[in-house]
């Protein structure tokens, strides 16, 4: 009975160290926005796109945000592409941003669109079904309009 028994607790035991086949998970969420610095700080929504791959420390993270500013024929909107570079915590993982940043601002008859580098950090918050983000970033634009941004989302 032993030698049946020897190659089949062998079997599962090799079964069950093969890996399980790994996937980037998708996970869309909404946000609000603060620019501190455009418009003498300005408030907006957006949404977001996280892409997270489980056997590596990293996520690409896209955001697009429009915002409110408070005067006649203005609007300031935007968006970014980041890696995030995490660190394995459960329920909350922290993460070091870098990415591209694409800016327009419109005031009256006159359009400016600027480019240039954000960097950030922020915490990601996990639940079933449902997580949360926090973040912080700086924009280096090319030209004038550096600026702080903070988000804060959820994630479906």
């Amino acid at each position: 009975m032993a030698h049946r028994i020897l190659p089949l607790t062998l079997a599962l035991a090799a079964v069950s160290l093969v890996p399980a086949a790994a996937s980037a998970q998708i996970k869309p969420g909404l946000h609000a926005a603060r620019a501190a610095d455009s418009f003498g700080g300005v408030n907006g929504l957006g949404g977001s796109l996280q892409l997270s791959f489980p056997l590596l420390p990293l996520d690409l993270f896209f955001a697009g945000e429009y915002f409110f500013p408070d005067c006649d024929g203005c609007s300031f909107w935007g968006g970014s592409a980041d890696v995030h570079f995490t660190l394995p915590v459960p329920l909350v993982t922290p993460y070091a941003a870098a990415g591209l940043v694409l800016r327009n601002t419109d005031v009256s008859d006159t359009s400016v669109r600027t480019g240039g580098f954000g960097l950030g950090a922020g915490v990601n918050l996990g639940a079933v079904g449902l997580g949360a983000y926090a973040e912080g970033r700086y924009e280096f634009m090319d030209g004038s309009g550096d600026q702080l941004v903070f988000r804060l989302g959820i994630r479906f």
